[in-house]
């Protein structure tokens, strides 16, 4: 009687643990910056005017039906005629990416982190078959590469 009662138990306890507890939502929304994204954009812009300010984000969020987990926030931009693409994302109240697209086809791009009080960037530049690479520390370059 005994197996046949804990045989019954650990079948009827089977699907409760079985069940899919990691299932995951992924959201977008429209939404304005919070004040330590707004932070960031604007100490980046202070050093390197070519990330522009913006207020709008459309921000992504990873959900667990409990917890809403902020992933990323694509600032929005009136759209310009310099630029076929420009895209900057805040990762985190510390480090954002950029993409850049000019009409003539130079792409541009890297990220931005603080980083004990520095604003460091990293970048990118494809134009064709040659290639650059610049480090930046508070708006100062310190190493180019050139390819």
């Amino acid at each position: 009687m005994k197996k046949i009662t804990l045989l019954f138990f650990i079948i009827i306890s089977m699907p409760v643990f079985a069940q899919d507890s990691d299932m995951k939502i992924y959201l977008e929304k429209k939404e304005t910056i919070s004040l330590d994204q707004y932070d960031l954009i604007k100490k980046v812009n202070l050093f390197y005017p070519d990330i522009l300010v913006s207020k709008e984000a459309k921000a992504s969020y990873k959900n667990n039906l409990k917890v809403n987990e902020f992933l990323s926030a694509e600032l929005i931009y009136d759209s310009s005629n310099k630029f076929k693409l420009y895209n900057v994302t805040v990762m985190d109240k510390r480090y954002l990416t950029y993409t850049f697209l000019s009409n003539d086809d130079v792409l541009t791009y890297g990220e931005v982190r603080i980083f004990d009080g520095k604003t460091v960037r990293t970048l990118y530049r494809l134009s064709g078959a040659n290639s650059l690479m610049q480090y930046f520390v508070d708006g100062k370059l310190i190493n180019e590469v050139k390819g």
